[in-house]
């Protein structure tokens, strides 16, 4: 199969190849997933697990990438939940092989089914996207229903999800961004774009997020005077999955 591969960190994004490698094997709880759409970020090349395995031994050539949507062709020993054939999105292990290649190895926990009427493309580009969101606005903001939230970035990768799911969530949010992105922010949830006393109504934004790939610089102004009672999450450093 034809996968992309780096094997010196001092390179960069210039050190990554074409190249011709065998298909993966699926391991217990595996499957192998034709790749149709795949995500990659740079700050990958800087992560321990892209250059050594858990054992801190050097595991190059690596293959970076960890968001994809494909399909199913294979189940390894003892997998269940998942079949051949079936539309899939998800992210692989951060110590393992990644996405940018033709098929890829995952551990099926860490695969859902993809709606048919969800592209691939569409699929691939919400998995570190949606952890992020979700981690920094459930598990630790432990928002609830009624709470405000700030999302810098409103319009942005990190920040459209945030905004979606703090609505769905019961949520007031306020959105920063651009003013060409304004109306994105509205559409996907938010209730203003712009940071005010007034738009808190008194009680104050539950928390801020804030995004590495926000659609305009934020501005400290937006944070100045906030209770030390509200919650500042980031996304710059994602989560790994266990």
């Amino acid at each position: 199969m034809k996968a992309i591969v780096v094997t010196d960190q001092a390179a960069g994004t210039a050190g990554m190849k074409l190249v011709e490698r065998p298909e993966p094997q699926p391991s217990i709880n595996d499957v192998v997933v034709q790749v149709y759409a795949s995500g990659f970020v740079n700050t990958e090349l800087s992560w321990p697990s892209t250059w050594t395995d858990r054992l801190d031994r050097d595991r190059t050539p690596s293959i970076p990438g960890h968001e994809l949507a494909g399909v199913v062709t294979a189940l390894g020993y003892g997998t269940a939940g998942l079949s051949v054939g079936q539309r899939v999105f998800g992210l692989t292990d951060w110590y393992r092989d990644g996405t940018l290649a033709e098929y890829a190895a995952v551990e099926a926990r860490n695969l859902a089914p993809l709606p048919d009427d969800v592209d691939f493309t569409v699929g691939a580009s919400l998995p570190i996207s949606g952890l992020t969101a979700w981690q920094g606005l459930f598990e630790h903001g432990r928002l609830r229903a009624g709470q405000s939230v700030i999302a810098h970035g409103a319009a942005g990768a990190v920040g459209s999800m945030v905004t979606q799911l703090a609505r769905l969530a019961g949520a007031y949010v306020i959105g920063t961004g651009r003013a060409a992105d304004r109306q994105k922010a509205l559409d996907f949830g938010a209730i203003s774009c712009s940071i005010s006393s007034a738009a808190t109504s008194g009680s104050g934004p539950r928390a801020w997020f804030e995004s590495e790939e926000r659609s305009c610089p934020s501005s400290d102004r937006s944070r100045r005077g906030l209770p030390t009672a509200w919650r500042s999450t980031s996304s710059s450093n994602p989560i790994a999955p266990n």
